[in-house]
């Protein structure tokens, strides 16, 4: 296994990998400070927010699948320095991502009782999980807009300028959150209204700064109105067969995920809020392996576009080695964060000790985890080899951890923590079919013209 050993290149890895990981620990971040900020209130409302947002996570992994299939041809075609190319293919993302966007945010705005009702049939939840979703489903409008523009500009290794974008609209939602909330500094108490409408606000600067920034700053990238009724018939073909399997692949895993809080979410109100801590650090935690995995995509996409074959490989090897390491610093310090930040929230100790089992689980599997993390989202994408990245990532979790987890917790009835280790098996099967794919060449594919 050929390794690479320029320093420029570790340069270049970490001047993509730092601010990604900046902004994703902005975006979780702010998810576990809404988390624990809410989780004050009550273990009730925790649970409702969570649920709440579970139609939200599905949305953003649709928009990351959307602009992560449109970045398999556009970091190729930047290893080309085809800029006439790679705005074409932004405009047909963008034009597929904001009609999915409105869709979207409307079902949410119009029919917040029947969302809730699919995760979960205590009326208390339900009820909380209403006022929330009636005032957050605004920023479904404002999150498709802005998270594609930040996903495209990051394909160009344009990542500074969003970063700055991103730090100050979490500054302006903590602040929000905090005021608004707990009614500190003369404002009303709202409690999980208050939460939304924090979040409201804060998108609201947030895509109004990066449309100002795209219309008045940028050079490189030119968004029309008119372009995105007049796509390139050929480029979109080119998005259809390469890039569309990730947007499904994305889809589907993440209807897989909410699968696991429905099932979770009829185990009662004590496994939810346990969950929902769980995957609240273990995202924050996991930034940086999530980051090296978006940047090796583009490094490896920026290679195989400029036929530089043998360079792909290595990099691949090279990047599969990191990301392992990464994982285990992540699973350890996941670990150790477990009782600090258990102990911010007002939950019930049967709460606190489930939690505390499931990131411990979590501490291990996501060793696991960043094999086949960097190897689909990286590796694989970067390579133009994504069919085969959809279906390890799709058929792993339909086949083996959803049906697992419904039989172990509705039919043998089995602990919350075997429930909650059954939903993570995907993570062992992706590995074991990435690690074979990536011993031959078969994943390498030039998808330019």
């Amino acid at each position: 296994m050929k390794l690479i050993k320029d320093k420029s290149f570790y340069l270049s890895l970490i001047a993509l990998v730092v601010p990604m990981a900046f902004q994703d620990l902005l975006k979780h971040g702010l998810n576990l400070v809404d988390n624990v900020m809410v989780g004050m209130l009550s273990e009730v409302e925790l649970s409702s927010v969570n649920l709440a947002n579970q139609p939200f996570f599905l949305f953003s992994m649709m928009i990351f699948g959307l602009v992560s299939g449109g970045t398999v041809l556009i970091s190729q075609y930047y290893g080309k320095n085809d800029f006439n190319a790679i705005n074409k293919i932004i405009s047909i993302t963008f034009a597929i991502a904001l009609s999915f966007t409105f869709v979207f945010a409307f079902t949410i705005l119009l029919f917040p009782r029947f969302i809730m009702q699919i995760f979960t049939n205590e009326e208390d939840v339900i009820f909380y999980g209403i006022k929330y979703l009636r005032i957050v489903g605004w920023t479904y409008l404002l999150f498709g807009i802005s998270n594609t523009f930040v996903l495209i500009l990051r394909s160009i290794r344009l990542i500074q300028v969003t970063l700055i974008i991103n730090t100050i609209a979490f500054c302006l939602n903590v602040i929000l959150d905090w005021t608004l909330i707990f009614g500190n500094l003369g404002l009303p108490r709202l409690g999980i209204e208050g939460a939304a409408l924090a979040t409201l606000i804060a998108r609201i600067f947030e895509t109004s700064a990066i449309i100002f920034y795209i219309n008045h700053c940028d050079k490189r990238i030119k968004i029309r109105i008119k372009n995105l009724f007049h796509l390139d018939k050929i480029l979109f073909k080119d998005f259809i067969h390469y890039g569309f399997p990730v947007f499904i692949n994305e889809f589907i895993w993440g209807v897989g995920i909410v699968i696991f809080s429905v099932v979770l979410g009829r185990l009662g109100t004590l496994a939810i809020a346990a969950s929902s801590i769980t995957s609240s650090v273990e995202q924050f935690v996991s930034v940086f392996l999530y980051s090296t995995a978006n940047a090796t995509c583009i490094i490896v996409g920026n290679a195989v576009g400029a036929n530089k074959k043998d360079y792909a490989k290595q990099c691949a090897n090279t990047l599969l080695i990191l990301s392992i390491i990464l994982g285990f610093v992540m699973g350890i310090t996941l670990f150790l964060l477990r009782s600090p930040i258990i102990s911010l929230y007002n939950i019930e100790s049967a709460t606190k000790n489930l939690a505390m089992q499931f990131m411990s689980i979590a501490s291990i599997l996501i060793l696991i985890d960043s094999i086949g993390l960097v190897s689909i989202v990286g590796i694989l994408r970067g390579g133009g080899d994504t069919k085969f990245a959809m279906y390890v990532d799709v058929l792993s979790l339909w086949l083996v951890s959803i049906p697992l987890g419904i039989i172990f917790a509705f039919i043998l009835h089995l602990p919350l923590v075997i429930v909650f280790v059954a939903l993570r098996l995907d993570v062992i099967v992706k590995a074991i079919f990435c690690l074979f794919r990536l011993r031959n060449d078969k994943w390498i594919t030039n998808v330019t013209r």
